[in-house]
């Protein structure tokens, strides 16, 4: 029973960091000058964040190829 007692207390800690984070933490970074005019700057233009990362995706082909390449050269490497 101590056992379960002790895992709802790290569920309900790990939770109450994230909520610190999501609720607390980031609004106060959202609010530093820099980082609103950023988020100010990609709402007037219409910018999705979480597709910018996705910009890149015409150069993946010679980085798989790449790493292709890598791999044939030193099959032993990394794994």
């Amino acid at each position: 029973m101590a056992h379960s007692r002790q895992q709802w207390v790290q569920f309900l800690s790990l939770l109450t960091g994230v909520c610190l984070l999501w609720l607390v933490i980031l609004p106060q970074i959202a609010s530093i000058p820099s980082v609103k005019a950023d988020i100010d700057f990609l709402e007037e233009k219409k910018i999705d964040p979480t597709a910018m990362f996705y910009s890149d995706l015409e150069t993946i082909e010679d980085t798989v190829q790449n790493i292709s390449d890598f791999h044939k050269a030193h099959p032993d490497a990394l794994w």
